[in-house]
Protein backbone atom coordinates (compact mmCIF):
# COMPACT_ATOMS: atom_id res chain seq x y z
CA UNK A 1 0.00 0.00 0.00
CA UNK A 2 1.05 3.32 -1.21
CA UNK A 3 1.73 5.69 2.07
CA UNK A 4 0.51 9.23 2.13
CA UNK A 5 2.13 12.63 3.47
CA UNK A 6 -1.19 13.20 4.96
CA UNK A 7 -0.81 9.98 6.81
CA UNK A 8 3.37 10.41 7.87
CA UNK A 9 2.51 13.87 9.10
CA UNK A 10 -0.94 12.65 10.79
CA UNK A 11 1.53 10.48 12.85
CA UNK A 12 4.34 12.00 13.33
CA UNK A 13 2.08 14.79 15.24
CA UNK A 14 0.78 11.95 17.19
CA UNK A 15 4.48 10.24 17.87
CA UNK A 16 7.42 12.27 17.85
CA UNK A 17 9.32 10.78 15.39
CA UNK A 18 11.13 11.46 12.13
CA UNK A 19 9.19 11.02 8.93
CA UNK A 20 11.71 8.43 8.01
CA UNK A 21 10.70 6.12 10.97
CA UNK A 22 6.96 7.33 10.51
CA UNK A 23 6.74 6.16 6.22
CA UNK A 24 8.78 2.92 7.56
CA UNK A 25 6.12 2.26 10.51
CA UNK A 26 3.32 2.83 8.26
CA UNK A 27 4.08 0.67 5.13
CA UNK A 28 4.92 -2.03 7.44
CA UNK A 29 1.48 -2.00 8.91
CA UNK A 30 -0.27 -1.26 5.54
CA UNK A 31 -1.20 2.32 6.39
CA UNK A 32 -3.43 0.94 8.95
CA UNK A 33 -2.73 4.72 11.39
CA UNK A 34 -3.65 3.47 14.85
CA UNK A 35 -1.12 0.06 14.51
CA UNK A 36 1.59 2.33 13.90
CA UNK A 37 0.97 4.95 16.50
CA UNK A 38 0.95 1.92 19.20
CA UNK A 39 4.15 0.23 17.74
CA UNK A 40 5.70 3.50 18.11
CA UNK A 41 4.71 4.11 21.65
CA UNK A 42 5.61 1.09 22.60
CA UNK A 43 9.24 1.21 21.07
CA UNK A 44 9.71 5.04 22.47
CA UNK A 45 8.38 3.98 25.43
CA UNK A 46 10.63 1.45 26.15
CA UNK A 47 13.41 3.06 25.26
CA UNK A 48 12.69 6.64 27.32
CA UNK A 49 12.44 4.08 30.12
CA UNK A 50 15.36 2.68 30.11
CA UNK A 51 16.97 6.12 29.13
CA UNK A 52 15.20 7.79 32.44
CA UNK A 53 16.96 4.79 34.27
CA UNK A 54 20.20 5.17 33.05
CA UNK A 55 19.92 9.30 32.69
CA UNK A 56 19.27 9.00 36.95
CA UNK A 57 21.63 6.86 37.75
CA UNK A 58 24.21 8.70 35.79
CA UNK A 59 22.97 12.24 37.52
CA UNK A 60 22.64 10.64 40.88
CA UNK A 61 26.76 8.73 40.38
CA UNK A 62 27.75 12.78 39.42
CA UNK A 63 26.14 13.88 42.01
CA UNK A 64 27.64 11.60 45.02
CA UNK A 65 31.75 12.08 43.01
CA UNK A 66 31.32 15.87 44.29
CA UNK A 67 33.14 15.95 47.85
CA UNK A 68 33.32 19.03 50.09
CA UNK A 69 37.04 19.46 51.73
CA UNK A 70 38.05 21.73 54.54
CA UNK A 71 41.86 21.59 55.25
CA UNK A 72 43.63 23.99 57.73
CA UNK A 73 46.27 25.82 57.37
CA UNK A 74 49.50 23.52 58.17
CA UNK A 75 46.96 20.74 55.60
CA UNK A 76 45.36 18.74 57.87
CA UNK A 77 42.04 17.36 56.54
CA UNK A 78 38.89 19.08 58.88
CA UNK A 79 36.05 17.84 56.75
CA UNK A 80 35.61 15.91 53.54
CA UNK A 81 32.21 14.53 53.19
CA UNK A 82 29.78 14.45 49.96
CA UNK A 83 28.82 17.33 48.77
CA UNK A 84 25.15 16.04 49.07
CA UNK A 85 25.68 15.80 53.01
CA UNK A 86 26.18 19.71 52.82
CA UNK A 87 23.40 20.75 50.71
CA UNK A 88 21.18 18.45 53.00
CA UNK A 89 22.64 19.76 56.34
CA UNK A 90 22.20 23.19 54.50
CA UNK A 91 18.37 22.90 53.83
CA UNK A 92 17.84 21.72 57.70
CA UNK A 93 20.07 23.72 59.24
CA UNK A 94 21.41 26.94 57.15
CA UNK A 95 22.80 29.12 59.66
CA UNK A 96 25.04 25.83 60.64
CA UNK A 97 26.80 25.66 57.40
CA UNK A 98 27.03 29.53 57.15
CA UNK A 99 28.69 29.62 60.27
CA UNK A 100 30.81 26.78 59.62
CA UNK A 101 32.00 27.69 55.75
CA UNK A 102 32.56 31.62 57.73
CA UNK A 103 34.68 30.24 60.53
CA UNK A 104 36.83 28.10 57.96
CA UNK A 105 37.54 31.55 55.73
CA UNK A 106 38.17 33.41 59.16
CA UNK A 107 40.66 30.90 60.33
CA UNK A 108 42.68 30.40 56.78
CA UNK A 109 41.67 27.19 55.92
CA UNK A 110 41.34 25.94 51.96
CA UNK A 111 37.81 25.21 51.09
CA UNK A 112 37.71 22.79 48.09
CA UNK A 113 35.09 21.19 45.97
CA UNK A 114 36.19 18.42 43.91
CA UNK A 115 35.69 15.30 42.02
CA UNK A 116 36.92 11.72 43.66
CA UNK A 117 36.31 8.89 41.02
CA UNK A 118 37.13 6.38 43.81
CA UNK A 119 33.35 7.57 45.65
CA UNK A 120 30.40 5.58 46.05
CA UNK A 121 28.05 5.07 43.48
CA UNK A 122 24.17 3.96 43.00
CA UNK A 123 25.06 0.49 41.76
CA UNK A 124 27.42 0.05 44.37
CA UNK A 125 24.31 1.22 47.41
CA UNK A 126 22.11 -0.58 45.52
CA UNK A 127 24.36 -4.09 45.46
CA UNK A 128 24.69 -3.36 49.18
CA UNK A 129 21.72 -3.08 49.89
CA UNK A 130 20.55 -6.37 47.89
CA UNK A 131 23.01 -8.11 49.97
CA UNK A 132 22.05 -6.95 53.28
CA UNK A 133 18.66 -7.93 52.59
CA UNK A 134 19.65 -11.26 51.71
CA UNK A 135 21.41 -11.90 54.31
CA UNK A 136 18.45 -10.71 57.08
CA UNK A 137 16.67 -12.77 55.22
CA UNK A 138 18.87 -15.87 55.33
CA UNK A 139 19.85 -14.93 59.27
CA UNK A 140 15.62 -14.64 59.79
CA UNK A 141 14.87 -18.15 57.94
CA UNK A 142 17.57 -19.79 60.56
CA UNK A 143 16.08 -18.23 63.25
CA UNK A 144 12.72 -19.61 62.60
CA UNK A 145 14.44 -22.84 61.70
CA UNK A 146 16.00 -22.93 64.84
CA UNK A 147 12.92 -22.36 67.47
CA UNK A 148 10.35 -23.33 65.11
CA UNK A 149 6.50 -22.30 65.35
CA UNK A 150 5.81 -19.99 68.30
CA UNK A 151 2.98 -21.84 70.11
CA UNK A 152 -0.01 -20.56 71.58
CA UNK A 153 0.40 -20.69 76.16
CA UNK A 154 -3.25 -20.51 76.45
CA UNK A 155 -3.82 -23.11 73.97
CA UNK A 156 -1.63 -25.61 76.51
CA UNK A 157 -2.46 -24.20 79.40
CA UNK A 158 -6.48 -24.94 78.58
CA UNK A 159 -5.68 -28.55 79.10
CA UNK A 160 -4.73 -28.26 83.01
CA UNK A 161 -7.72 -28.11 85.13
CA UNK A 162 -6.00 -25.79 87.64
CA UNK A 163 -5.56 -23.15 84.82
CA UNK A 164 -7.63 -20.16 85.76
CA UNK A 165 -7.34 -18.09 82.61
CA UNK A 166 -4.15 -15.90 83.37
CA UNK A 167 -1.10 -16.03 82.01
CA UNK A 168 1.50 -16.58 84.47
CA UNK A 169 3.22 -13.29 83.46
CA UNK A 170 0.20 -11.74 84.26
CA UNK A 171 -0.43 -9.94 87.59
CA UNK A 172 -4.00 -9.18 88.65
CA UNK A 173 -5.33 -6.15 90.69
CA UNK A 174 -8.71 -6.48 92.08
Amino acid sequence: MKVTLEQIDELRSRVNVTYEEAKATLEKNDGDLIKSIIELEKKKGYKRKEHDKDGFAKFANKLLELKFLVKSKNGRTLIDVPIVLVLIVFLLAFWVVIFGILLALLTSCKIKIYRDKNSINVHGIKRNMQETVEKIKVKSEEFIEDFGEPTNVNEDNEDNEDYDGTEENEIIIE
